[in-house]
């Protein structure tokens, strides 16, 4: 199955503006309703940020030029994963939910760097992206459907 690397295309036309190769330093098996490359990109008008299931978090800035690369996993999650990132201010969230190791990432938009990072043990096969929400008074938090939970985090910290 090969990878559908990351691409500009020109909103008018649907010429390619630039398309970029990304690293893929393993292949995990995945059931096969599903790939790689199925989490969807995010940005934020300028940047684009991906997420690839044999990589990890990487952008891309207007040029195609890569700005940072953050690798994850591997994953023990045999359906591969499901979930897209999610931009939240100044961090790119990421839900990283297997059969073991689950955790939730949030990064640097700008830096590629770790902000926290949040151990999910008691999840397994999750497949939701996060849904952003601010209460009244209250800070912006992550919603995340799991495995028969429901679990909010702040996006702070």
């Amino acid at each position: 199955m090969a990878e559908v690397p990351p691409n500009s295309l020109d909103r008018a036309s649907g010429k390619i503006l630039w398309r970029r190769e990304v690293p893929r330093p393993r292949t995990q098996e995945l059931h096969k309703a599903n790939h790689p490359t199925s989490p969807s990109p995010v940005t934020d008008g300028q940047n684009v940020y991906v997420f690839f299931t044999d990589f990890g978090l990487m952008s891309f800035g207007p040029d195609g030029n890569e700005r940072w690369r953050t690798p994850l996993g591997p994953f023990n999650n045999p359906f591969g994963m499901g979930a897209s990132p999610v931009l939240a201010g100044d961090k790119i969230l990421m839900i990283c939910d297997a059969e073991s190791g689950s955790f939730f990432v949030a990064v640097g938009k700008n830096t590629g760097r770790i902000a926290w990072r949040a151990e999910r043990p008691d999840v397994t096969r999750g497949f939701a992206t996060p849904v952003l929400y601010q209460p009244a008074g209250g800070p912006l938090q992550a919603l995340i459907a799991g495995a028969y939970q429901l679990t909010s985090y702040d996006i702070a910290n």
